[in-house]
């Protein structure tokens, strides 16, 4: 990791110095394409091409994984894949086809996997992505300013703003082989602790070593190339509790490139995991509460996720003859200036920033999909919103991205986060949270009060969750719990939070409208309300015969 440490730092030092065009056959073959799209691509009648964009990753995946002990096969090499994409903005600065969903089906660039890496293959594919985006761009120009006249719509301001050239060069070696043999030996060990409890359906362990290898070149001549290095740790595991409840479990450790990590570490890290499945198993079924909880560092990463990572995305809302409003516009577009968070958490979007406490982050970003270096955001200053993330479609009230457009095979390019952290201003130690806790539920009468060690997903302010802790007040002790309901979650419980720990954590997550990947670091929090039902789920039907 020591190398991109430096690369980490260097960026910390000032604005990105001006690279040369890297000599390789990603760029050679994008920038030939390029050059003769910009030249050529012409079709009477229709707007012309005015920003042409390709980008191209090279992903290459080892994993290993092992299931009670015994090892899955493994593939003897990594496996690699490439996508190429490409995409047109057709018109002017001014009116573009940017930013128009006319049909959800054709609101996406073009992708294409597994291409044979050679410089005619690349064009070839490039050519093909080129022609099929024009024809989508220009039919969604001429479809938009139809929608404009229609609705008597002035633009407040242009569609594409102007940006300073901006280049970012990293060396990228091929991903280091991992080592196999102690890979496969951890794995097989970790998923073997699973017999100790009998119960357990499945128990598996995995190591996925992976590296992103990333290309990017416009028609203004903006160029990146990075790579993004993970290794993740998972297990999982599946189990029916004693009321006959299937119910599945996950946890994930990102891991530091480099040596493996001390094995005692983690198999005191897997029987702290095998503990949640047995209190799982001996749960009670929920009952319904509404108070104070306590979301361990996982679980605050979720909640901020749902809440308002989601909501802070996408400020811009799409136009679209389809429907009225754009759903997967976040709903802080509005809320500039305004608090929107407890006065305890100031709040961070850090694109350049690598890793976290030896933890790789995701979404290193140095450079957006629009060509725009990225900027770091100070997004909450006492809980009120300062900023959001932007394009070069800006939001009424901005005059320039501040390079956060952000795309894949499946979206545009749009305003997004990358890598965010929640910072606490007064930070607790746990044991202090849990006394709050206690506390709070005293004054408020209650019996008990929950811990959360995961966050649901949210939906229309919904969410199921199969298990939490519930701890009571006469005496701390701890109780598992299953089947909880959440209702009535809101953007509200973002000004609820009391207090918030010392104990940040890592956590990966992936828009749900665009599979694009973020990271989250977060404390524990404690949140002064949330409302929990039973599940309405019914429990699953018995085997006929018990595990063998």
């Amino acid at each position: 990791m020591k190398k991109y440490i430096g690369i980490f730092l260097l960026t910390l030092a000032g604005p990105l110095l001006a690279a040369p065009l890297p000599d390789n056959l990603f760029f050679k073959a994008m920038q030939d394409e390029m050059q003769r799209t910009q030249k050529e691509l012409r079709v009477p009648g229709s707007p012309k091409p005015f920003f042409t964009a390709y980008k191209m990753i090279y992903t290459t995946v080892q994993s290993f994984s092992a299931a009670f002990g015994v090892p899955y096969a493994a593939k003897a090499e990594p496996e690699s894949a490439l996508e190429a994409a490409a995409y047109i903005y057709a018109g002017n600065a001014k009116n573009n086809s940017s930013g128009f969903d006319n049909n959800v089906y054709y609101y996406q660039p073009l992708v294409y996997t597994s291409v044979p890496l050679s410089y005619e293959a690349i064009r070839r594919v490039l050519w093909r992505l080129t022609d099929t985006e024009y024809i989508v761009a220009s039919t969604s120009y001429e479809r938009k300013e139809a929608y404009k006249r229609q609705k008597n719509i002035i633009n407040p301001g242009p569609d594409f703003t102007a940006s300073p050239k901006a280049s970012y060069v990293q060396n990228i070696e091929p991903m280091p082989a991992p080592d196999a043999q102690a890979s496969q030996q951890l794995v097989n060990v970790l998923s073997a602790l699973g017999k100790e409890l009998p119960f357990l359906e499945y128990f598996g362990a995995s190591i996925r070593f992976s590296q992103r290898d990333t290309y990017f070149l416009d028609s203004e001549g903006d160029f990146y190339q990075y790579s993004v290095p993970l290794a993740v740790l998972s297990l999982s595991a599946t189990l029916r509790n004693k009321d006959g409840y299937e119910e599945k479990a996950q946890e994930e450790r990102p891991l530091a490139w480099g040596p493996m990590p001390d094995q005692a570490e983690l198999e005191g890290w897997t029987r702290q995991f095998l503990a949640r499945l047995q209190a799982m198993h001996d749960a009670q079924k929920a009952e319904p509460y509404l108070g104070p909880v306590l979301l361990e560092p996982k679980a605050a990463g979720g909640f901020f996720n749902q809440l308002f990572i989601r909501n802070a995305n996408r400020p811009k809302p799409l136009l679209s003859a389809q429907r009225e409003t754009d759903p997967t516009s976040g709903q802080f577009k509005d809320k500039v200036g305004m608090r929107v968070i407890s006065h305890l958490l100031d709040v961070y979007d850090r694109p350049y920033v690598r890793e976290y406490e030896g933890k790789p982050l995701q979404a290193f970003m140095p450079i957006d999909d629009e060509g725009v270096e990225a900027q770091e955001l100070q997004l909450v200053q006492n809980g009120k919103l300062l900023t959001l993330p932007s394009a070069r479609s800006v939001t009424e009230g901005q005059s320039h991205s501040n390079g956060h457009a952000r795309m894949n095979g499946k979206t545009y390019p749009r305003a997004m986060l990358s890598n965010v952290f929640f910072v606490p201003k007064n930070p607790m130690p746990e044991k202090e949270l849990e006394r709050q806790l206690l506390d709070r539920c005293r004054e408020l009468g209650l019996e008990y009060g929950y811990i959360f060690p995961r966050f649901p997903a949210i939906n229309g302010g919904k969410g199921e969750m199969s298990f939490a802790w519930r701890i009571y007040t006469a005496d701390g002790h701890k109780e598992p719990v299953y089947g909880l309901r959440l209702e009535g979650v809101t953007t509200r419980s973002l000004r609820d939070i009391l207090a918030a720990g010392d104990n940040e954590e890592v956590s990966y997550f992936s828009d749900a409208a665009s599979g694009i990947g973020f990271s989250v670091v977060a404390p524990s929090l404690l949140v002064d309300e949330i409302e929990i039902l039973p599940t309405q789920r019914k429990p699953d039907r018995a085997p006929f015969v018990p595990l063998p």
